[in-house]
């Protein structure tokens, strides 16, 4: 008797257990990239893609333009937007020519490309980098930098080798001082800190000019559940007063109308509903959505940017060397029932369409055939495509060569996606 109740519970047990397994999550293309899977068969060119959503991010960018209004400019970030097309359209979308570069040679390119830009480093970058720019801009260009660019300066140190630059030039350099306001981005600590290098500025005969201040506060977006937000964005906010101030007092350096940038896609929203010291707001990835800014402070706009790529091989779940286990591990996990290979792969991107994808951790990632599963569910087939959203879209660019635009479920055209 005591045997069998033993068995009895193993059987409950395993029965328990057995119901703990995945449950199946293939589902077939959501109606939206359905019809963008149909529309790819008949015009994609079997080519792993980039896919721009023109319409979301109209969308996006026009509730952009509805947050800021009148009260503050917005700075373009071009390595979150690396096309020259793209930010042409943006550009003139949202109406500005700022831009802010944190890369060479792409401060040469939108300097031929946006000869009435205004570029702001949005990092300090070596002297030596800074050189080549000059180096590099063609003879006669329309591309003013003594008036239309601003370099960043993060220390005494880069201070005084943008001072020996800007000599050995013989021509005027803008600059701008990276601030710490906080949240240990770097930059000058302490207002001292920063009136001690303006004190040495105002004391050395050199060719320099000041911009005004950056402090980038993207992490106030993080904050931990201890730390309340709008607190925390209120400390930094007076950091970056305190920066002002002593900058002020330097009235020979310091311009009547300073530059003073600050926020990025994750904290603009923040200084559009609190008291700030900015007077523009710089925003890139935003506009596009990819998912390492899924945040509340960004609830109301889409995804626009999908990798889209074509099924090359639509197999069983197999796995080497454990054939015997196979069937086992198909039955207790469903979404190993099919293998799907990709063209190319190892994207900053998750699988999103159809449901149910994912990576294979017991089979590893391929630059060349990234490998997914997913169950019978999903109904993908070879030549239909998978649909993938970008983690991030800094990067991404130069793994793939167009961005294809689709506007209301027609392709309408493509931009480059490098050359900015």
């Amino acid at each position: 008797m005591k045997r069998r109740s033993l068995l009895g519970l193993g059987a409950l047990g395993l029965l328990a257990g057995w119901a703990l397994r995945p449950s199946d999550l293939g589902q077939p293309h959501a109606p939206y990239f359905a019809a963008l899977n149909q529309l790819l068969r008949r015009e994609g060119g079997g080519i792993p893609l980039l896919v721009v959503d023109l319409a979301r991010l109209d969308q996006n960018a026009e509730r952009l333009a509805n947050q800021l209004g009148n009260q503050l400019p917005l700075r373009l970030v071009a390595k979150s937007l690396a096309s020259i097309g793209l930010l042409e359209y943006l550009a003139k979308k949202l109406g500005t020519q700022r831009f802010m570069v944190f890369h060479q040679p792409q401060i040469n390119q939108l300097a031929v490309n946006f000869p009435q830009a205004d570029l702001l480093l949005g990092k300090p970058l070596p002297a030596a980098a800074a050189l080549s720019f000059y180096q590099q801009l063609p003879q006669g260009s329309a591309f003013v930098p003594a008036r239309q660019l601003t370099w960043l300066i993060d220390s005494q140190t880069r201070l005084q080798e943008y001072a020996a630059l800007a000599n050995a030039l013989n021509q005027p350099l803008q600059i701008a001082f990276e601030i710490d306001i906080g949240l240990a981005r770097g930059g000058f600590a302490t207002p001292e800190a920063l009136g001690s290098a303006l004190n040495w500025l105002r004391s050395t005969p050199n060719l320099l000019r000041i911009r005004g201040l950056m402090g980038y506060d993207a992490h106030l977006a993080h904050t931990p559940f201890w730390v309340n937000q709008d607190t925390a964005f209120a400390q930094s906010a007076a950091r970056y007063q305190a920066f002002i101030a002593s900058a002020a007092t330097f009235s020979e350096l310091w311009p009547a109308q300073p530059l003073l940038n600050g926020a990025g896609s994750l904290a603009y929203a923040l200084h559009t509903r609190l008291a700030t010291p900015l007077n523009e707001v710089a925003v890139g990835s935003a506009l596009l959505k990819p998912s390492d800014f899924d945040s509340p402070l960004l609830g109301d706009l889409q995804p626009a940017l999908w990798v889209a790529s074509p099924v090359l091989k639509a197999l069983p779940g197999q796995l080497p060397f454990l054939d015997s286990a196979q069937p086992l591990l198909q039955r207790w996990d469903r979404n190993r029932q099919q293998t799907y290979y990709l063209y190319g792969g190892q994207w900053p991107a998750t699988p999103v369409s159809p449901a149910g994808l994912s990576y294979d951790a017991l089979y590893g990632r391929s630059a060349n055939q990234e490998r997914l599963i997913g169950s019978l569910g999903t109904g993908l087939q070879v030549d239909d495509w998978v649909f993938l959203r970008p983690q991030r879209s800094e990067g991404l660019f130069e793994l793939l060569n167009q961005l294809v635009l689709l506007r209301n479920g027609r392709l309408v055209g493509s931009w480059s996606a490098s050359g900015a």
